[in-house]
């Protein structure tokens, strides 16, 4: 009983789709689909691309109401299909492209029912149809035949053709591409003098006392050009060269002190100074340092291979280099000056050094205490060789008579070689070298502590002093013309000149060693002048300071204005102490004696 009353309900629902469904007939001879509308459409919107929509023979355009008894005609449109271009080449030949026309061949239909909706959208039931084409539908070969009838050889892609066919409607397809030309490397410039600021760490401490200039030494490079790259033409699509843009290059400007490399690249100093730069194409090298201010820490110390001008003073605790002059227009104070070439200081230098001719002051300290090892090892060796023949010698070997020599005769002997090793090791110089390193540590080696008693002691140190004779001998160096250290007053300083030293008004409780001519055109009272050259002095010593010494060598003059008691004068190795004063005091060695004139003050 329920399986026949279930299949009485599945044939009414049958029954009642059926009733929903609007049947479509085709028309073949008139190319038409009659549609008949259920009760409950009230509304069709047409689908004009797909074809022509009529109710009651009237074609429609828009949506439109319709009534039961009302008769759709719906006439296809055939698309017979169409595919073609036309070829554009754009960008002065650059780029071609197609503006492509492509429409399917087919037509729309519609299924054989409808479903019933209170709106019908053709849009939505119409369904495409592929046909053969039968409109003017172009192929790949006359693609081909297009492009070279235009010319366009060059930079067409290799899937165009898929391209074109892609396209539905109406579209634009780029269908070849030039080369553009690779564009050209400029010449370009490095600029190798500009300092880089370093990072300094809160832990690391820093020299507020050292150099701040920016140096460049001989040779080196100010600037350096990085030259240009030509570009690599292009071509167009029609296969004509692009040229490329030409590079844009430049030439150095070369000021005073520098010159170009042999490949032209770089712009190198020939001699060591401050870098300048002038402009962005113009590079120097400037010899002189000028500061206009005084020289505070604010500026730093200066260490700078030429002449070096300061207008103003020099502070506590700063340096000045110099290879080349230096003059100062103010005071020093508690400040170290080296220059090689010539000092001048216009006003009062309170403590400090100075150092005038470095280079020469160490080589004729060098020479100086060579000499003097030289001279007492010769003689030690030669009255060690007169007290072997002896017949107090007869029971000793070599080094014991070297021994006891050294100790009777020479006892400063091994002091001397100790310190002039010493010396060597510290100084840094060109005529300081290894061999000569060597032969003052043997020296001190067979002089000092038990080295004389050594069997081989007496011929090495023989072999040795052969050396430091040869080597004296080949020792040659120039003093520079007007090597001279210029000063207006000195107090508590030490100054070494390599030539003559000049002061103004007065020198106080300083160290003051020149190897030339020694001039102080007011008082010197305490202290100590050595001199290489003649020595004057308007006013020498005083009450009530300590003693001054003054030594000079025997075959110069020492002349003094007024010179008072307390004052020692050394000539050669001849002593003289002055126990009362004298004026118009003169002093020279003449016929081997040491001659004094003088008047009593």
């Amino acid at each position: 009983m329920s399986e026949v009353t279930d299949m009485s309900e599945m044939a009414e629902k049958k029954d009642e789709n059926l009733s929903k469904i609007c049947s479509v007939c085709w028309k073949p001879d008139e190319k038409k689909y009659l549609i008949t509308l259920t009760d409950a459409v009230k509304f069709v919107v047409p689908a004009p691309q797909a074809g022509t929509l009529c109710i009651n023979g009237e074609a429609q355009q828009r949506a439109f109401k319709v009534e039961p008894i009302d008769v759709l005609e719906f006439y296809p449109t055939v698309f017979p299909g169409e595919l073609n271009w036309d070829l554009e080449v754009r960008d002065q030949g650059f780029t071609a492209v197609a503006r492509v026309t492509h429409q399917r061949p087919g037509y729309y239909t519609i299924p054989d029912s409808i479903e019933e909706e209170m709106t019908i959208r053709f849009d939505e039931i119409i369904v495409w149809q592929d046909a053969k084409p039968d409109g003017q539908y172009s192929n790949e070969d006359k693609l081909q035949a297009d492009l070279l009838g235009q010319g366009i050889i060059f930079g067409v892609f290799p899937t165009v053709w898929e391209a074109i066919t892609a396209v539905q409607g109406v579209g634009e397809v780029l269908i070849a591409q030039g080369k553009a030309p690779t564009l050209p490397v400029h010449a370009q410039i490095v600029d190798l003098i500009t300092k880089k600021q370093t990072n300094q760490h809160e832990d690391q401490r820093v020299d507020y006392f050292a150099s701040k200039i920016n140096l460049i030494q001989a040779g080196q490079a100010l600037a350096r050009k990085i030259p240009a790259k030509l570009g690599i033409p292009g071509k167009n699509v029609y296969g004509q060269e692009i040229p490329a843009p030409m590079p844009k290059d430049f030439q150095f400007k070369l000021k005073k002190n520098v010159h170009l490399s042999e490949d032209g690249l770089e712009v190198l100093a020939t001699i060591a100074g401050l870098p300048l730069r002038m402009d962005e194409l113009s590079f120097g090298v400037e010899a002189v340092f000028m500061l206009n201010q005084d020289l505070d820490l604010a500026v730093g110390s200066i260490e700078f291979p030429g002449d070096v001008f300061i207008s103003g003073d020099v502070h506590d605790g700063l340096h000045v280099y110099s290879g080349g002059k230096v003059e100062i227009r103010g005071s020093t104070s508690r400040a170290e000056i080296r220059a090689e070439k010539g000092l001048n200081i216009y006003r009062n230098v309170l403590a400090g050094k100075l150092v005038v001719g470095a280079r020469f002051v160490v080589r004729s300290k060098l020479l100086k205490d060579m000499q003097a090892l030289y001279d007492d090892l010769n003689a030690c060796l030669l009255v060690t060789i007169d007290f072997m023949k002896s017949p107090q010698a007869k029971t000793l070997r070599e080094g014991q008579s070297l021994k006891v020599i050294i100790e009777r005769r020479f006892p400063d002997l091994p002091k001397k070689a100790n310190d002039f090793e010493r010396f060597l090791l510290s100084t840094k110089d060109e005529m300081i070298t290894q061999e000569l390193i060597v032969f003052a540590r043997t020296t001190k080696r067979f002089l000092t502590g038990l080295g004389p008693l050594e069997p081989q002691a007496l011929p090495l140190l023989g072999r040795v002093n052969q050396a430091f004779k040869q080597l004296i001998d080949s020792m040659a160096f120039e003093i520079p013309e007007k090597l001279d250290c210029n000063v207006d007053y000195v107090q508590g300083a030490v100054v070494e000149c390599a030539g003559d030293f000049v002061c103004r008004k007065g020198s106080y409780n300083s160290v003051i060693q020149a190897a030339g001519d020694l001039r102080i055109e007011g008082v010197c009272r305490g202290g100590k002048i050595i001199a290489g050259g003649n020595v004057v002095i308007k006013e020498l010593g005083g009450s009530g300071v300590s003693t001054t010494t003054v030594q000079f060598p025997g075959t110069k003059r020492l002349k003094v204005g007024y010179c008072h008691a307390n004052v020692t004068v050394i000539v050669d190795k001849e002593i003289i102490s002055m126990e009362e004063p004298y004026k118009s005091l003169e002093i020279y060695r003449e016929e081997g004696r040491v001659q004094i004139e003088r008047l009593k003050g």
